[in-house]
């Protein structure tokens, strides 16, 4: 929640000297004023939604502690972890056990209805740090003088994507599905070739789109550089119009927010293989777009080469990625993220529900079991190779990269980056990027 507010107030206190600078000057049009002055509102309103949403996770901790001490059960304190952090004087687990008795029915359903709410906190927050992200970036670049970027707030999704896309200089194609209202953009490199350029695939987290994922991860400033082409689809809005996927085998009642990812995306890249025929193919995800590329591996594609995550992880239960053929992997996640967070968040089984754990693994777990798909062990105690300044809002090489190649399935990587201090939402520019990209392309 801290990176939010900071976000938040960056936003703000780099949107009040571009009006600073704006006002200084004498060649700004009646027309860029007033998407300035649309920007400002916007993000302050981005700054009362994340007081609002601040205030509401305080309210829910208290009533979450209550129950815990009433009942005895505290393990609800330690799954909210995601979306609140622990107080000092929180009720303690084991002495909690030793002094009240066993959970009653009752009390167990509060607690559990109190978890649902604050998953939708998470939600919430996931949704807030691309948005926040997305508005600061948006300003930091006017401010710099590059051209127009305020347009950005403008259109509709696809027309703001493909505004970015064309950008590249790259050919701008339109993939349809005839499930989804929205096609998905796929930018290809000026100079492919047929049956070796490789398709990187960039799935956007919960509450964002494909114009959030292309300004927060500016994959298509590389299309012609480094030789790729760049698919990038949407999700479906939920009743409340945030876009997600469905990163889970429960699908395809549309009705529940079932809808089969796995089926839209496979059919996708397929659809791109008729522009083209395409080498490799690899997923990156930010967030939720993060576990839907895990599912993406777990369930196979044709030609998927490797998967990297940022922020993302999966779940607890993984029996649904049971036989999946081993892939590379590239895990990237800060250790001060409070949305998903790096070590982990566990629950106890729902016992109205079919008995599985509802919450995901840690960025540890992610590799660990990567590795054993693989043939090979993580270590307990692995040493970085090296270090990366990657997130503008840590101070020095926040980023601790491990390896582990040695001993994996033939051509297989598995690579965890450890961001230290750095949030759900880093401040990761061309930099990251360029590491990024490279290490894809390099899983050949």
């Amino acid at each position: 929640m801290g990176l939010l507010r900071f976000l938040s107030r960056s936003a703000v206190c780099v949107l009040a000297a571009a009006i600073s600078f704006a006002c200084a000057g004498s060649s700004q049009d009646p027309a860029s004023d007033e998407r300035l002055i649309a920007l400002e509102a916007k993000t302050r309103s981005l700054e009362e939604s994340l007081e609002a949403l601040a205030s509401e996770n305080a309210a829910l901790r208290e009533e979450v502690a209550i129950l815990a001490e009433r009942s005895g059960h505290t393990e609800g304190l330690e799954a909210a972890g995601s979306a609140i952090e622990p107080e000092e004087g929180a009720v303690d687990s084991a002495g909690a056990q030793e002094k009240q008795p066993a959970i009653h029915e009752d009390g167990r359903t509060d607690v559990l209805e109190r978890l649902d709410d604050l998953d939708a906190r998470v939600r919430d927050m996931e949704d807030l740090a691309a948005t926040v992200e997305w508005v600061l970036r948006s300003v930091e670049q006017w401010a710099k003088g590059q051209d127009d970027p305020l347009s950005l707030l403008e259109g509709t999704v696809l027309e703001r994507t493909v505004r970015l896309a064309a950008e590249s200089g790259g050919e701008v194609h339109h993939i349809d599905h005839p499930e989804r209202e929205d096609p998905a953009v796929l930018l290809v490199p000026l100079a492919a070739v047929d049956g070796e350029t490789p398709l990187i695939v960039s799935l956007h987290g919960y509450g964002g789109d494909s114009s959030y994922q292309t300004t927060y991860m500016p994959l298509h400033e590389r299309v012609n550089t480094h030789g790729f082409a760049l698919l990038l689809p949407n999700g479906i809005p939920d009743s409340e119009g945030n876009r997600f996927w469905n990163p889970t085998d429960e699908c395809c009642d549309s009705a529940k927010g079932g809808q089969d990812d796995v089926a839209y995306l496979t059919e996708l890249v397929a659809g791109a293989q008729q522009v083209m025929d395409f080498g490799p193919v690899y997923f990156f995800g930010y967030s939720n777009g993060g576990f839907m590329s895990y599912h993406i591996a777990c369930k196979g594609l044709p030609g998927l080469r490797a998967v990297a995550s940022l922020a993302g992880t999966s779940y607890v239960e993984d029996s649904s990625c049971d036989g999946a053929s081993p892939v590379s992997v590239l895990h990237i996640h800060g250790t001060a993220d409070d949305v998903i967070r790096f070590e982990g968040d566990e629950s106890e089984p729902d016992p109205k529900g079919d008995g599985t754990r509802a919450f995901y693994a840690g960025a540890l777990d992610m590799v660990t079991r990567w590795s054993q798909r693989a043939g090979c062990d993580w270590p307990a105690q692995p040493q970085p190779y090296t270090t990366l300044d990657l997130d503008r809002h840590v101070a020095g090489t926040e980023t601790r990269a491990f390896r582990l190649e040695s001993g994996c399935a033939d051509g297989v990587e598995i690579e965890l980056w450890m961001s230290v201090g750095s949030s759900h939402a880093p401040g990761y520019d061309d930099a990251f990027v360029d590491e990024l990209v490279e290490w894809l392309l390099s899983q050949e």
